[in-house]
């Protein structure tokens, strides 16, 4: 059992001690019996309380209850009731009150020596109140000294520097660590009292403690790298806190940054050594601040603090000028941060960093090695560091067993060794005893046991001091020989160099260990650190479970924007209580909170399920279930926790990343909105999300973009990439979710108006004028069939209705890449190509309309609907005017000649309200869309429209006028005169109707491109005219009141009892003041007012006061000059100041508008064709008979529920979903390399314009010589250095793994294959089309063997007007009756024709004509990368730096004379697996040479073991055959066998002439172990590979020239 702390002496019970108290231990009986007192009480654990309070768990969460207790290091504490200072309360520190003649004055008393106390005190410096007794012979501090409180604490001001920096200082007891209590209340003076932020490191720095001579350099790095190192690791710096050695240069080192202020610097100092130190105890005021000197001090001993540490712990033991006193507090303190700060296994680290220092330094640093503490010894500061590195120099390792019987590595000194180890010693220290060199000998010996904390930096060192730092304590990890905690501890520093270099290599971590250490990067949000965890092989299906997601959003900071919202919505709902630390207990937030809170912020478009009936009632086991798409919903994550590049990390994983980029634009655009309307604004942040909102939405783009343009003439693809619904998207398409979270680039790019273009037309041919659509629109059933084109349909749907294909059943394996492109399987034998693009031909079919479906498509399509609309409004509206205007009033006694004579309601009456009642039906239908779930969000989004809001006025005026109507009188004539009555009422509820349809007008110009702009325009002018009235009323209130108060004084007196006469003061207030702003003065009603309010009743009357008269009275003619001062001020302001910012406000939304005119028109159309596109067929008010159809089928539906399925209840297309996701994850890939190829040509760019300036200065340094020449003689040549080329900067990959393909290197090599025809020589600048090159002459070259070719097969030698070549389109040819299909599109989109002739889209070659290749334009081709994992002889996979090795079947092409993968062009008619087996097997196989039956055989074999594969690469090959006009682009596709029995099946065979120059066989299997130098581009694709099978990629640039390596043109 644990003894309890003794109290605190009576004699300084001023002090509040902190006393122990018992906290009840559970025994058992018979334990109870055997211990000491029997059955009495056991004794109890100490757990640290005030006197007299109660112990036992932590208070309750009540706010009166928590006040009155501290957090005390996990203990709950109460606060104390006094008024003192807490440290003078709490903080002791001792003083001698006895004094005992030191024995050196004893044994020499007639010698000069000042008489001193044995505590190193003279007499006069003791406290008042000490006793002097000579019968004491020997002094004992547990005696003579005794602890005392006082005022010796608070900021030193150093007096020699500017102020700025006051560090804190407290004198302190020397024994407060070395007790429970004491060391409690140390912690609490740093974390709560000095509010010192948590340290992730302890540095202790000892040494020298007088000045000595660093090499400058040294001292220099040392400084530099101390301060960065602790600064990046959140470190805390211990010294011994005076102005001199070590001390000092540490001083200056965190000073001398400019983040110095930062860095937590602590010296603990002996406080009977400080110089001056009566300066910071003075106990008699209360000053916080104390003035300290630094220049002079009366005593010579000592040292002065240094004023540049931020904080000083002076311990007191009771003695005077005594050194060393405070090295064992200090160690206490370091080694119970250690322990205060543990995280789990592992303790805060420390290091202790030995710089020159005396022989008590080479014994510290043993002590803190033995403690398991790693140590760093700086070579060349002096004495003890260098003699423990030359001893560490001289010593050679060997392996040993410690005391455990683990191996581990020592250093030992030999016979010779030892001699010269003494020499050194004998030189650093000169004076030392020989018993003490033998003692820092033995000390130097057991130092070197400990090999793995012993590191020693020297001054040649490479690397920088921080980093030596910190890789000194990753090899010294305390915690054991795993790498998991030095992994930690890099994530930490965020020092991903020192993983990848000192961790990593020696590391197997297990996939447990891998999560943990993925867990912990995302949560300190450290993305270098995540992808460096995914590249090592992370599942993150497995590690991403739904617990795993709770956890991760648990731990978020408060300092983001939707850490309030999550906190407040998990108050209401289910919540776990979890203890989070020792201190805090929280509530933790649930999967529902995250689910609810993206619902709301995405107002429906992500139906979570999260917030799913089944996942709230099986909550805790769905727990332990991964994720399908966990990229997707880690992007999320990154997003909330507004981390930018985790977000942006993730995306590109992404297997939806179009869906995912619009959703995260929309969250940061709510989180940005958030931040602005919180009360303390942060406009750093709300900029910085409202950017990373734009960079998301721009990602979106040009995805889609790049899948528009790669497959512009696949538009099936892409239109379904467009359309297909979503489930986790509430169903909706990518057009309607960019619609959703207002993605009005998304909206406004070539894709979604291409789709909103095809919708808008339907079936209609898009080159009919829709003055043509219009005329057939008028003719019914007749103009459609007569006058009407349409496009063909697809006809892949089964004739009999059931929708689906019978033998289109498509089996898709997933993988885990997202972006791996894989070829799907049909179960009638048939490969289709899914991710490459192609679709089966089924789905590309077309067929003609017949009648029926030509008219029904042409009155379905939205354009024709809009027309028809347009009709019908313009009636209603005609009408409207007619009955407003034109109409007679019926009367039942008269007949008036209409249909309805003898009704209240005419008949066009009876037409607008059928008009009007219709509408009602399509307002509930907007307001059911909706894509919010609640009813009232939905109402909230409707009413955002201001045209909605019209509507409902619009109908609510109508139906209330038309019912007021039903109870007026039977004649119903509208009264001029009199009173007020109902038919005044129907008559201005009409009024009104009109007017809000009239404006409705409005939204049917929203269609055309000029007018719709201006709508916009008008809306935002409307919203800054609203801001700009308040202003305005300011001024016009203030005039109107004083003018009218000055014309008219007692005018109020005189109406005090007419509502109506005030009513009209009031009016007159606000009316003059008004008309002045359009110019109406009204100076007459002026001077008539100005009259009736200075003039008598009879004065009016008989005219003898006029306005003359009241100018000559003074108080009229000072009221009326006031008044008119008044007008000449107001007008001023209004008319000119006002009026003119109102005109710059109007300009300015204007230029805003006029800016995107373009993307709001196309926003405004897409929302037109939208509501068009659901809209009945049937316009208004014969629209009212479908709804009531309608409304009578729901009805029998609901009713036959059981029966009947519904319509919503669509079937998810699996296969189509996974198309599109591959789809969308190769574009993605194609778009991350795009943009990598921009920077890398911004990057070369900018380097030839660097390039460029260097020759101009070395052209003037070659001058300047010269030109001195003539009088001074010749000068010696320029530097060589000037004349060295300057390398290019080479360029980081930022946003692709793999660095993109260089082109035109092989294409401008020179002679052209098998011919001697040279190609015009191209600058690397002049390479790009862009870049004009006049002096451009291309060599004109077709080869004679291609020339001569004849076939229709084979494009003619000459492009004519009569040639029929249709470029960038899929070519038909019927050639002895069979049709053949030629493709001239390229995979990288539209390319240039230029005079009927195609243009190479990479740039110039040096050539024209067509080379050997049998095509103009893109000459296609398939490449077949057959994989498997490279084995030794004992079957077991190589591995390098712990990665596979892949090897792969490779031919030699004599012609080249380099290896290559088998692979050739695509013929006619001919599809890409076709391809990819005829050409394997005829290049790496020799089919043609066998049998015919092998052949088949062979044939037969290749099916089998290509049926699935991944598309690495798509796009152009930089051949040596290519010409400006003729280029080869191909697909490689990879097969890999991971067991490697598979592909041995393989008969491998070479082709008669396929051998090397060494003799070997032309095929072979090769191991990508090495740097390949590979036909083409074949190295950039096989480096793919690598990537894709996550293997060993030892591919490095290829071997060029470097002129060829560098160019602009790419």
């Amino acid at each position: 059992m644990s003894k309890t702390s003794p109290h605190l002496t009576s004699k300084y019970e001023d002090i509040t001690p902190l006393t122990p108290v018992e906290t009840p231990r559970p025994m058992s009986a018979d334990a109870r019996k055997k211990a000491p007192g029997g059955n009495k009480p056991p004794q109890v654990q100490v757990s640290m309380t005030m006197p007299k309070s109660r112990v036992g768990p932590r208070p309750s969460s009540k706010m009166s209850n928590r006040k009155k207790f501290i957090d005390f290091g996990g203990f709950m504490m109460k606060k104390p009731k006094t008024d003192q200072p807490w440290i003078q309360r709490n903080i002791p520190y001792k003083i001698c009150h006895t004094f005992v003649l030191d024995p050196k004055n004893k044994k020499d008393e007639k010698a000069s020596l000042p008489i001193r106390c044995s505590c190193g005190a003279e007499e006069e410096e003791h406290e008042p109140g000490y006793t002097k007794d000579a019968a004491i012979v020997e002094w004992n501090p547990s005696l003579h000294v005794r602890k005392h409180n006082g005022s010796c604490f608070g900021k030193i001001k150093f007096v020699e520097e500017d102020g700025t920096h006051q560090p804190d200082y407290v004198r302190i007891s020397d024994d407060m660590m070395s007790r429970k209590s004491g060391s409690m209340r140390v912690m609490e003076l740093l974390e709560t009292r000095w509010r010192l932020p948590r340290p992730n490191l302890i540095i202790s720095v000892t040494g020298g403690a007088q000045d000595f001579q660093c090499p400058p350099e040294l001292e220099k790095r040392f400084k530099r790298g101390l301060a960065k190192a602790a600064k990046s690791t959140d470190a805390w710096i211990f010294t011994g806190g005076t102005n001199t050695g070590v001390m000092k240069l540490v001083g200056e080192a965190v000073r001398g940054t400019s983040f110095g202020s930062q860095i937590v610097t602590i010296g603990v100092t002996t406080w009977g050594i400080i110089k001056n130190r009566e300066q910071l105890s003075v106990t008699n005021d209360r000053k916080i601040v104390r003035d300290y000197e630094t220049k002079e001090s009366k005593i010579r001993r000592g040292a002065f603090l240094d004023p540049n540490h931020t904080h000083f712990l002076l311990v007191d033991d009771g003695t005077q000028y005594k050194y060393g006193r405070e090295i064992k507090f200090r160690a206490l303190l370091e080694q119970k941060l250690s322990e205060r700060y543990r995280e789990g296994n592992f303790t805060l680290p420390q290091i202790c960093i030995l710089v020159e220092g005396g022989p008590n330094s080479i014994k510290t640093l043993l002590e803190t090695v033995k403690l398991g503490n790693p140590g760093l010894v700086i070579a060349g500061s002096g004495r003890s560091a260098d003699v423990l590195a030359e001893a560490y120099r001289l010593s050679t390792p060997e392996e040993a067993f410690n005391k455990d019987g683990e191996k581990i590595t020592i250093r030992v000194l030999s016979e010779s060794s030892t001699e010269e180890l003494n020499v050194v010693v004998s030189k650093k220290f000169p004076n030392m005893k020989p018993e003490d060199k033998d003692k820092i000998h033995r000390e130097i010996i057991e130092l070197l046991n400990y090999d793995k904390l012993l590191t020693i930096y020297e001054l040649n060192d490479s690397k920088e001091f921080d980093l030596a730092l910190l890789a000194a304590l990753i090899r010294g990890n305390k915690d054991g020989t795993s790498s998991l905690a030095s992994m930690k501890l890099a994530i930490t520093w965020d020092r991903p160099n020192l993983a990848d270099s000192l961790i990593l290599p020696n590391s197997k971590f297990s996939e447990k260990e891998k999560s943990d250490l993925l867990r912990i990067a995302i949560i300190e949000d450290k993305p270098i650190f995540i992808k460096m965890m995914l590249d090592q092989g992370v599942d993150m299906k497995h590690f991403l479970t739904h617990g795993m997601l709770a956890g991760l959003y648990n731990e978020i900071d408060k300092s983001v924007v939707c850490y309030k919202k999550l906190r407040k919505m998990s108050e209401g709902g289910s919540i776990y209580n979890f203890q989070a630390s020792a201190k805090k207990i929280k509530t933790k937030l649930s999967l529902i909170h995250i689910g609810m809170m993206m619902e709301e912020i995405l107002e429906g478009t992500y139906q979570s399920h999260f917030c799913s009936k089944e996942f709230r009632q099986n909550e805790d086991d769905m727990l332990s279930r991964p994720f399908e798409n966990p990229y997707d919903v880690m992007v999320f994550y990154a997003v909330f926790v507004e981390s930018q590049e985790m977000a942006k990390l993730f995306w590109e994983r992404s297997r939806t990343p179009i869906a995912t980029g619009l959703i995260a634009c929309k969250i940061l655009r709510y989180l940005a909105e958030t931040q602005k309307n919180r009360l303390k604004r942060d406009d750093e942040n709300e900029k910085k999300l409202l950017i990373c909102a734009d960079e998301f939405e721009a990602l979106s783009v040009g995805v889609m973009n790049q899948t528009f343009k790669d497959r512009n003439h696949q538009k099936e693809l892409w239109l379904e990439v467009l359309q297909i619904k979503h489930r986790s998207l509430g169903n909706l398409d990518l057009v309607q979710l960019a619609c959703t979270t207002e993605a009005c680039n998304f909206i406004a790019q070539g894709a979604v108006q291409t789709l909103l273009s095809d919708i808008w037309l339907g079936q209609i041919h898009a080159a009919q004028h829709w003055i043509k659509i219009f005329i057939a629109a008028c003719i019914p059933f007749i103009g459609p069939l007569a006058l009407m084109r349409f496009t063909k349909i697809s006809d892949g749907t089964d004739p009999d209705g059931d929708g689906q294909n019978k033998t289109k059943e498509v089996q898709v394996q997933l993988e885990e890449k997202d972006t791996e492109l894989e070829l799907a399987t049909l179960e009638n034998g048939q490969e289709v190509e899914t991710d490459a693009g192609q679709i089966p031909e089924e789905m590309t079919r077309k067929r003609k309309l017949t009648a029926w479906e030509k008219v029904w498509y042409f009155y379905s399509a939205p354009m024709v609907k809009f027309q028809y609309y347009v009709v019908s409004y313009l009636v209603f509206l005609g009408i409207f005017i007619y009955t407003l205007i034109f109409a007679r009033p019926n009367s039942n006694n008269a007949d008036t000649g209409d249909w309805m004579s003898g009704s209240r309601y005419s008949g066009f009456e009876v037409y607008l309200l059928l008009y009007v009642l219709s509408t009602i039906p399509i307002e509930i239908i907007q307001i059911v869309d909706e894509v919010p779930k609640t009813f009232r969000m939905k109402l909230w989004r409707y009413m955002q429209d201001l045209f909605n809001i019209l509507d409902v006025l619009g109908i609510i005026c109508f139906l209330a006028g038309f019912i007021v109507k039903a109870f007026g009188e039977p004649s119903f004539q509208v009264p001029v005169s009199g009173e007020l009555d109902l038919r005044n009422a129907h008559h201005i509820l009409m009024i009104v109707s009109f007017l809000t349809y009239c404006v409705r007008l409005i939204q049917m110009f929203r269609m055309n491109s000029n007018m719709g702009p201006k709508i916009i325009m008008i809306q935002k002018m409307m919203i800054d005219l609203f801001f700009f009235i308040f202003l305005m009323i300011v001024f016009l209130i203030g005039y109107g009141v004083c003018a009218q108060a000055l014309m008219n004084p007692n005018q109020g007196m005189h109406n005090a009892n007419s509502l109506k006469s005030n009513g009209s003061i009031v009016w007159e207030i606000i009316k003059r003041p008004y008309l002045h702003v359009f110019g109406e003065l009204d100076l007459d009603g002026m001077h008539d007012e100005l009259q009736r309010g200075h003039c008598t009743s009879e004065g009016l009357e008989n005219d003898s006061c006029t306005l003359e008269t009241i100018q000559h009275d003074p108080i009229g003619q000072f009221h009326y000059y006031l008044v008119m001062c008044l007008l000449f001020v107001y007008l001023m302001f209004v008319n000119i100041l006002l009026i003119n910012l109102l005109i710059a406000i109007f300009s300015k939304s204007y230029e805003d508008i006029q800016a995107d005119s373009d993307i709001v028109w196309k926003v405004q159309r897409s929302q037109m064709i939208q509501e068009y596109k659901e809209i009945p067929i049937c316009p208004q008010p014969f629209s009212l008979i479908y709804h009531l159809f309608t409304f009578i089928r729901f009805i029998f539906r609901s009713c036959m529920g059981s029966c009947t399925k519904n319509a919503g209840d669509e079937e998810v297309d699996e296969t189509a979903i996974y198309r599109v996701s591959m789809i969308e994850a190769e574009s993605r890939e194609e778009y991350q390399s795009k943009m990598e190829e921009d920077e890398e040509i911004s990057a070369s760019s900018a380097y030839k314009d660097l390039k460029s300036e260097l020759e101009a200065i070395k052209t003037m340094v070659r001058q300047a010589p010269a030109a001195a020449s003539s009088s001074v003689g010749p000068s010696p040549a320029p530097p060589n250095s000037i004349d060295t080329p300057l390398r290019p900067p080479p360029t980081a990959s930022k946003l692709t793994r793999i660095k993109p393909m260089r082109v035109h290197m092989d294409s401008r090599i020179s002679p052209y294959p098998n011919s001697d025809i040279k190609r015009f020589k191209i600058p690397d600048n002049k390479v790009s089309w862009l870049v004009r090159y006049p002096e451009y002459a291309p060599v004109d070259y077709t080869s004679p063997d291609i020339a001569d070719l004849t076939s229709d097969l084979v494009d003619p030698g000459e492009i004519t007007l009569k040639t029929n070549i249709q470029f960038n389109k899929v070519n038909y040819s019927t050639v002895n009756n069979k049709r053949w299909t030629i493709d001239r599109t390229s995979h990288h989109g539209v390319y240039n024709v230029v005079d009927g002739i195609p243009q190479n889209p990479k740039g110039r070659t040096g050539m024209i004509g067509r080379g050997c290749l049998k095509r103009w334009g893109p000459n296609h081709a398939a490449d077949t990368v057959v994989t498997r994992w490279h084995r030794n002889k004992q079957g077991e996979i190589v591995k390098i730096d712990g990665l596979p090795v892949l090897e792969f079947v490779a031919i030699f092409r004599p012609s080249f004379n380099e290896w290559a993968i088998p692979g050739g062009r695509v013929k006619p008619n001919e599809r890409i697996f076709e391809t990819i087996k005829r050409e394997f097997s005829e290049e790496a196989l020799a089919n043609l040479s066998r049998p015919a039956a092998e052949q088949a055989s062979i044939l037969e074999m290749l099916s089998e073991h290509f049926k699935l594969g991944i598309t690495v690469y798509k796009g152009y090959v930089d051949d040596r055959r290519n010409t400006d006009n003729a280029w080869i682009e191909t697909i490689a596709v990879n097969y890999h066998d991971s067991t490697g029995k598979s592909f041995s099946k393989f008969p491998l065979q070479s082709r008669a002439g396929q051998v090397t120059e060494s003799g070997s066989v032309g095929v072979q299997w090769i191991p990508i172990d090495h740097n390949l130098d590979l036909f083409a581009n074949h190295e950039w694709i096989i480096e793919k590979v690598c990537y894709h099978r996550d293997a060993y990629n030892p591919i490095k640039e290829p071997k060029r020239k470097e002129s060829e390596l560098w160019m602009t043109g790419v």
